[in-house]
């Protein structure tokens, strides 16, 4: 496990390193915040066009896939053998594909009429634009559908590669839209690339599908009781799975009735925050889920609660100090990442303080992908369910006071989506914790992890405050948060750096912690 998660914490990295050329690249050519310009140069008409397949995907493939496919395939392979498990994994295939596909052409029909309500603040012209664009990517969630199916197969095997490989072949052709497209097309060379990014993540994931023992065939029957069973179970979680998604969408649909350009600042800090997220903890989750669904297939569920004890600690060994010294440098990062070519300062200035309120959500957030894989390794409907339902209520909520009532646009929304986070992690926490029966949240070990954060932002704040440069802040500022966090979780002696440390070394501290 540890080698799959370092290979998917490693994929993740690239890809988000990626993503923030992606996004550079982006922000320098489009600008924010462009009344008056041609809507295909507008960013806004994009971000919008991007949320509905992406949503599609999530709600019915990637809802149903990562809610039940991996547990049920475990349990198929384990009781009734590979066969079996391949003739699953075709029904599935076609059952999911067939029905991304049916939807997916009504949406394409229905684009122009579908998205003047969608983004209601939108001029004629942009809600055209943005049609279009939702057309081009309404590929996206089939060649989506048949990645997920790979990436389960994947999961539940053992084998890493190709899932580790598919988010930097999807980037990759981001990015050849951008290169190649968008100088002459604007953001219809944007969507290409995304559509053909798309491609290239499920074309990626094949070939290890295959060295998994996976072989094409059509199903005598799609309506198998494996089928149905995985139907029933996936479908109340998949608005508990999505409740990330479903915020985006919310903030896409409030933030086009706001000023010009709002869309573009609430998604480039939302993808900057999501950078720590992905890399920790969804690679976690995503490593663990495997793991978690043998257990919970075994019966054994200390293991399970074990197993969630441990994950946790790490992922929030790891995301507290992120937190703090990203929101110390938010202004660094936003300014690095984001000001060049026709972005401005006041528009890099109003991301980074969106980025620093979506921060405090992140550590909260971290945790929830973790939680949800949990609860469906045990076949758990009700309660995910639920929760979404909690969150997603409250999000539009504080989205609409926060933006309409105190009037904070763009601030708002994260800020709403913050308070979310908290509120569907501190439930989840609870509700598992009341499902296995036992704690899964070391407090003691938490405790010196945000011991050390403190100690640690008071150095980073005084790097920005005595060194000159963006750029020289921000080295320096990462070197000595890493240096001073690891050298206080070493005094406090938390068990995951310790862990990691060279027995000779774990010695020679035991040795002066009883000479002291």
């Amino acid at each position: 496990m540890k080698v799959g998660t370092l290979l998917l914490g490693l994929s993740f990295f690239i890809s988000k390193l990626l993503g923030l050329l992606r996004d550079t690249l982006l922000a320098s050519q489009f600008g924010a915040g462009t009344h008056g310009v041609n809507p295909l140069f507008n960013l806004d008409t994009y971000y919008a066009a991007f949320r509905v397949p992406d949503l599609l995907f999530n709600l019915l493939s990637y809802g149903i896939l990562s809610a039940a496919f991996v547990p049920l395939f475990v349990e198929i392979l384990k009781k009734e053998g590979r066969e079996d498990a391949v003739r699953f994994t075709n029904q599935i295939l076609h059952t999911v594909c067939l029905s991304i596909t049916i939807i997916s052409t009504l949406i394409f029909v229905a684009a122009p009429y579908f998205m003047s309500l969608f983004v209601s603040g939108f001029s004629p012209e942009q809600v055209a634009v943005t049609a279009h664009l939702t057309r081009i990517m309404m590929l996206t969630p089939l060649f989506f559908t048949i990645s997920g199916i790979s990436a389960g197969v994947g999961n539940a095997t053992n084998r890493y590669l190709g899932i580790a490989l598919a988010p930097i072949f999807y980037n990759l052709g981001i990015l050849g839209g951008i290169f190649f497209l968008a100088p002459q097309h604007g953001v219809v060379g944007v969507a290409w690339g995304v559509t053909c990014g798309a491609f290239f993540n499920m074309l990626v994931q094949l070939p290890p599908l295959i060295k998994a023992g996976y072989r094409y065939s059509f199903p005598t029957t799609f309506w198998s009781v494996r089928v149905k069973e995985m139907v029933v179970l996936s479908l109340p979680r998949i608005f508990s799975m999505s409740v990330h998604q479903i915020s985006l969408v919310i903030d896409t649909i409030i933030a086009s009735t706001l000023a010009s350009g709002s869309i573009t600042v609430i998604n480039l800090a939302a993808n900057l925050e999501s950078l720590p997220t992905s890399i920790i903890g969804i690679s976690v989750a995503v490593v663990s889920f495997g793991t978690l669904s043998h257990h919970a297939a075994e019966g054994n569920f200390d293991a399970l609660a074990q197993e969630v004890k441990i994950n946790l600690r790490r992922i929030l060994m790891l995301l507290i100090p992120i937190t703090a010294g990203m929101l110390l440098l938010r202004t660094q990062i936003a300014t690095l990442v984001l000001l060049r070519g026709k972005f401005s300062m006041a528009t890099t200035l109003l991301t980074a303080n969106t980025l620093g309120i979506f921060l405090s959500g992140l550590m909260f957030g971290g945790i929830v992908f973790l939680m949800a894989r949990a609860f469906n390794a045990l076949k758990n409907t009700k309660t995910p369910t639920i929760v979404g339902i909690i969150v997603v209520t409250i999000n539009v909520l504080l989205s609409l006071f926060f933006t309409k009532v105190i009037r904070l646009n763009t601030y708002g929304l994260a800020l709403a989506n913050s308070c979310a986070d908290v509120i569907n992690a501190s439930l989840m926490l609870i509700l598992l914790t009341k499902r296995l029966k036992t704690s899964i949240f070391d407090t003691k070990e938490v405790l010196k992890y945000v011991a050390s954060a403190l100690v640690m932002a008071v150095a980073v704040y005084g790097v920005t405050v005595s060194v000159t440069g963006t750029l020289a802040q921000s080295i320096i500022g990462v070197v000595v948060g890493v240096v001073v966090y690891a050298g206080m979780c070493m005094v406090l002696k938390s068990k995951e750096v310790l862990a990691r440390l060279p027995r000779a070394f774990k010695e020679k501290i035991g040795a002066d912690a009883a000479h002291g």
